[in-house]
């Protein structure tokens, strides 16, 4: 199931929907005022975002699913493990966090909160669209998909995000956990490895990206993601020496790499 930044849309996991294989396959969730979800009652909190990733799962009648986020996207991901272990097995986090404390990110969510009050919706949505899209098909389907959303629920999502205190819960969860993030992404870098203290967690870089790693590089992410979920679901196939370095190999010829972030920051 995705979980996507706030004043944006599920919308946003397509191009990965489109290059995943086998039997991997994703539940795209709007959160509440977001893309096609209406606004609904009450106040949008972390914990009742993870509340209807659970009903949701009610509804569609599946018992357990992973849990897949990008960017801010990760702080109700992280709350739905916690609140749900038993529905959650485990969560995917492209470039993640569990708390903004560089200027730059912390300036580009407050943003969004105050253009939600002063701004009109179309020039936030707009602007929400651009900064992700890969070409000019991605923007325009983004765009109007973000457009419908409810700029006050943006507000309130946003403001979730930055009061959350995830970070001193880390360790609490025992779900196992893949990261990934952008080898050139040096504000990624440093969110990546503030995330050891989850317990089970397995680190990728995509080589040569930055920024826009779900338009970008679908292909390397659906890869990534494909191989992390069978290894989860068939635990008693335990890679030999020959297997993992044959693995290893295949991720090159994708254009990744297996490596805890402080290996990039030694080299930058």
């Amino acid at each position: 199931m995705t979980v996507h930044p706030p004043g944006l849309s599920s919308q946003l996991f397509v191009p990965l929907e489109e290059k995943l294989t086998g039997d991997s396959e994703l539940i795209r969730f709007d959160i509440r005022g977001h893309g096609s979800s209406s606004a609904g009652d009450g106040n949008l909190s972390l914990a009742l975002i993870a509340e209807d990733m659970r009903l949701l799962l009610d509804e569609l009648g599946e018992e357990t699913t992973y849990l897949c986020s990008y960017g801010s996207g990760s702080f109700p991901l992280l709350t739905a493990l916690l609140a749900y272990p038993e529905r959650f097995k485990g969560g995917i986090l492209i470039n993640g966090t569990a708390g903004y404390t560089d200027f730059a990110s912390h300036a580009r969510l407050q943003a969004t909160f105050v253009s939600s009050v002063l701004a009109p919706k179309d020039p936030i949505a707009y602007k929400s669209a651009q900064s992700e899209a890969g070409n000019r098909a991605e923007f325009q389907s983004l765009y109007a998909d973000v457009l419908q959303g409810d700029s006050a629920k943006w507000r309130e999502y946003t403001t979730a995000c930055l009061g959350s205190p995830l970070k001193k819960r880390l360790s609490q969860i025992r779900q196992p956990m893949l990261i990934m993030y952008g080898a050139e992404d040096r504000v990624s870098l440093r969110y990546a490895s503030e995330l050891k203290r989850l317990p089970n967690r397995e680190y990728y870089a995509i080589e040569g990206a930055s920024k826009q790693l779900l338009t970008r590089h679908p292909e390397t992410i659906a890869f990534i993601m494909s191989q992390w979920i069978d290894k989860q679901e068939h635990p008693e196939l335990a890679d030999t020496f020959e297997e993992r370095s044959a693995l290893l190999e295949e991720l090159v010829t994708h254009g990744a790499a297996e490596g805890h972030p402080e290996d990039y920051h030694s080299l930058q």
